[in-house]
């Protein structure tokens, strides 16, 4: 795709209690990294869950800095769950100048990394140019852009491997008041164009797809997350193994919010 945003890069679900969600997701068959501690002034730690082009983060706080204030705030009034989507960048300056083209209002480009352990005495650091934009799109939903420095170290050998054989990223649903308006803001700012999935306005990245729906009595933010997977037998033996028992809804297996801190968690067949 021209230009310098590509499709969904991750998602990021914010946790209270980092070891406790990175047994809880495995318990839904997938395979976590070893903890990566963030540049200190960060304050933030994760476990990822890597796919074969994009992938989950398990975000949690682990000292009070400026950075990391809101995300005890969020903790604090909306609890755990689902709070960014990154999209690709292929290159962030660029990136930042393209959004800001189409009236967005991007920060600077910030550079971190995280350590990250690999099999045997040693580690590589996990490096990043990210752009956030000033203000979230909608209540709770926040878009930022992602480059990898280091995509080897990111993606480290076998972590793309689950039990429960999920491949990537299907689809991330975000409620909002006016969903379409929503919709609309969105594919302005990352240079696509609002189509639609199921009677719901949608942004098409290239890769993961971006569904806006309504509140329905439920907090504006992002709030879904499809998976797919090679196989849904493979998939609710591994859920099964983990004690989980999932729901049915048509070619798709549905885990409560509960079971994945916070986030309404769907497995759809590759």
């Amino acid at each position: 795709m021209a230009g310098a945003i590509g499709g969904v890069d991750h998602c990021i679900v914010l946790v209270r209690d980092l070891a406790a969600a990175r047994v809880a997701w495995e318990r839904l068959g997938f395979r976590t990294t070893p903890r990566g501690v963030h540049s200190t002034h960060m304050g933030t730690a994760n476990h990822t869950i890597m796919l074969a082009d994009d992938y989950v983060e398990l975000l949690g706080v682990v000292a009070e800095t400026e950075a990391s204030a809101k995300w005890v705030a969020r903790l604090a009034t909306a609890g755990e769950g689902l709070i960014a989507v990154a999209l690709r960048a292929f290159d962030a300056a660029a990136a930042a100048g393209e959004v800001a083209a189409r009236e967005g209002a991007p920060m600077a480009v910030q550079h971190f990394g995280r350590a990250v352990a690999l099999p045997g005495p040693g580690a590589v650091e996990a490096r990043f140019d990210v752009v956030h934009l000033r203000d979230e799109v909608s209540p709770g939903f926040r878009l930022f852009f992602c480059r990898h420095l280091a995509p080897g170290a990111t993606w480290p050998p076998g972590s793309t491997e689950h039990p429960n054989g999920a491949v990537a990223i299907e689809s991330i649903t975000i409620r909002a008041e006016d969903p379409e308006a929503t919709a609309a803001a969105t594919a302005r700012l990352v240079g696509r164009a609002v189509t639609a999935r199921s009677g719901r306005p949608a942004v098409e990245t290239g890769r993961a797809v971006l569904l806006f729906a309504s509140l329905e009595g439920r907090l504006p933010g992002i709030e879904g997350l499809a998976i797919r997977v090679r196989d849904l037998a493979v998939a609710e033996a591994a859920l099964a193994a983990g004690g989980i028992v999932p729901s049915r809804e048509g070619a798709a297996l549905s885990i409560p919010p509960e079971a994945a801190n916070g986030v309404s968690l769907r497995f759809v067949r590759a």
